[in-house]
């Protein structure tokens, strides 16, 4: 069964663009692609696919000289005279196949009225490798991240939770309090499950912490032994290597040449470029700038983001009980509740891959971090990140101080508030709005409203 993401819409919508330009959906390995694309197919009335990973169809596609060629050789095979005015072509797997990638083009210009989207999940590490590019403006690109934790809210029959959660945030309404006591239950359920489909398809069926502690351990498998397809003509070892130890630094700071013992920083670094490309991990990387554009600090040490928060806490071995008794707050302490609030924010990056950013200040007297740092149109949107509803806002006062920026966000375990706080900064008082949303919003921190002084 296929569970709606919020994909879907933009899919459609592309569909029925014109002129619509090839469209080619990234993400990694079993994030859903190709699920998406198929549920795209069924609103045409001829959907023809192609995975370069299998042998007949690169077999197909290396047989062919151009793009026409190829047209002609898929209705040679589906024996059709002709393509159904309504035709969509789905080339999966087309980082396989550099000529594919260039003929993108001529499908869009010469047979404007076929449909073609292409997936595929090494495309980064491909690009990286060199020898082909995408045609330069001839292209659309969508990117498919695991599922949000609103998508699990429709995946689990709770929509209608999910909409009174973006009613309150959109208006800045605190949700009750059994209403919010339900979704920090279910935001326990994410951290167990995560966003992996095959993972939420069997939540979603059985609700079996077990069951899905098994797929998070197929899907782990996988990716390492996905790891031979990420290596250029060198030595997989510091692939390996890389793999293995990525647990010890999810949702921490971490510097290359102690990543992995025994192996030196510029391997590192090219593996860690590998497995972004694969869009197995994410680096946020660390800035000091205080208005738009945000520069990145070269020499300071990013953090680490996982694929998916379920997986991370499967292969940092969590037990179950841990994840299902313990208080929420101990669970999100530290490392978690960072890690849910990233994968939150990059699954609304689904026409843009954009970088994330932490802000930090290093000074003789005092040093000072915020754990994401947004640029939007409305502005600058500093985000800390609280296990529970107590903690100390030093930094974030600090940011908006010198940034001149009038609202904080933070994101914890307690209901939404929006307040005006004074507070003394040296010499001089700081007037600041804070709008503090629940942890399990942290997908709708740019839908809130836009920095303003409440009034």
């Amino acid at each position: 069964m296929y569970l709606p993401r919020t994909i879907d819409a933009e899919l459609a919508t592309w569909a029925g663009s014109s002129p619509r330009k090839p469209l080619v959906l990234r993400g990694a390995r079993q994030t859903g692609k190709t699920a998406a694309i198929r549920q795209l197919g069924r609103r045409f009335e001829l959907f023809i696919e192609l995975n370069l990973e299998r042998f007949e169809d690169r077999r197909l596609v290396d047989g062919c000289r151009s793009a026409a060629e190829l047209l002609a050789a898929l209705r040679a095979r589906a024996n059709l005279t002709s393509f159904a005015s309504n035709t969509l072509v789905f080339i999966d797997e087309i980082q396989e196949s550099p000529a594919a990638i260039t003929w993108l083009r001529f499908l869009q210009e010469d047979h404007p009225e076929i449909a073609v989207v292409a997936a595929g999940s090494l495309l980064e590490v491909r690009l990286q490798e060199g020898g082909f590019s995408f045609p330069v403006g001839r292209v659309t690109f969508r990117y498919l991240r695991p599922f949000s934790f609103f998508e699990f809210l429709d995946a689990q029959g709770r929509d209608v939770l999910g909409v009174h959660v973006r009613e309150s945030v959109a208006t800045l309404t605190p949700l009750s309090r059994a209403e919010h006591e339900q979704a920090l239950d279910l935001l326990r359920d994410y951290l167990v499950v995560g966003g992996m489909p095959e993972a939420v398809a069997r939540w979603a069926d059985r609700h079996s912490p077990v069951a899905v502690r098994q797929i998070h351990g197929d899907l782990v498998q996988a990716f390492a032994e996905d790891i031979v397809k990420y290596q250029g003509a060198g030595d997989r070892g510091h692939l390996e290597a890389a793999f293995d130890h990525l647990r010890h630094h999810y949702g921490l700071r971490f510097k290359q040449e102690n990543f992995a013992p025994g192996y030196r920083s510029e391997l590192m670094k090219t593996a860690l470029a590998r497995l972004e490309g694969a869009m197995v991990i994410r680096r946020v990387w660390p800035t000091s700038s205080e208005q738009l554009p945000l520069q990145t600090r070269a020499r300071a040490a990013p953090k680490l983001l996982p694929l998916d928060v379920g997986l991370a806490l499967a292969t940092m071995g969590a037990p179950l009980t841990d994840l299902r008794d313990r208080p929420l707050d101990d669970l999100l302490d530290g490392r978690v509740a960072e890690m849910f609030v990233g994968q939150q924010l990059l699954a609304t990056q689904i026409r843009a891959d954009e970088a994330l950013h932490f802000w930090m200040t290093e000074s003789a007297s005092a040093n000072a971090e915020i754990d994401y740092l947004m640029a939007g149109p409305a502005g600058l949107r500093p985000i800390e990140v609280k296990a529970g509803a107590s903690g100390t806002l030093k930094s974030l006062h600090q940011f908006l101080h010198r940034s001149q920026t009038t609202t904080g966000y933070r994101l914890y375990s307690g209901p939404l508030s929006d307040q005006t706080h004074r507070v003394k900064m040296g010499e001089s008082v700081l007037e600041m709005r804070l709008i503090s949303l629940p942890l399990y919003a942290a997908g709708l921190v740019a839908e809130a409203p836009p920095n303003a002084m409440a009034s």
